[in-house]
């Protein structure tokens, strides 16, 4: 009789006395169910979404996904309102354009596309890779952009 694979969890717990001196940040605990994170700032701090440019307390931000090499984490750039509008936008534009391509649109790598859209619009744009997706992202969205970052890869000069 075969056993079940046992499920490996990947956690890191954090211990002030391990980091770096030059990596030493100020932190603060947050109690979600029975997990106790800890946070990279200071307990009632303010921030600025991304999104709205609201200045509002942390405890209007969820924690990001990724946790650093000491087990710290940050909080989210978008305030809970504008992350759960957003996540409202892509539940509605995944069902009217679903279902999700094998392809990216753009390199054409098969993967796990994600749902473009402009943030601007809200209007679906395509199904991309992440890293197509963070690249038109970092780019701020702008075809004048890319077209500067082309010119530049053809060794081009901008103005």
């Amino acid at each position: 009789m075969k056993k079940a694979p046992r499920e490996v969890k990947y956690t890191v717990e954090y211990n002030p006395e391990l980091v770096l001196e030059q990596n030493v940040l100020p932190t603060f605990k947050r109690h979600s169910g029975d997990k106790i994170h800890t946070i990279i700032g200071v307990e009632n701090m303010y921030q600025q979404c991304n999104n709205c440019h609201g200045l509002k307390n942390e405890k209007e931000y969820n924690l990001s996904g990724t946790i650093d090499q000491y087990g710290r984490r940050k909080l989210r750039n978008d305030c809970r309102t504008c992350q759960n509008a957003n996540d409202k936008v892509l539940r509605t534009l995944k069902k009217e354009h679903g279902p999700q391509a094998s392809h990216c649109q753009i390199c054409g790598k098969e993967c796990n596309t994600r749902l473009d859209h402009c943030h601007i619009t809200l209007k679906f744009r395509g199904w991309l890779c992440q890293q197509c997706n963070s690249a038109i992202g970092l780019l701020g969205d702008s075809i004048e952009m890319l077209e500067k970052a082309i010119k530049y890869l053809k060794g081009e000069k901008n103005e």
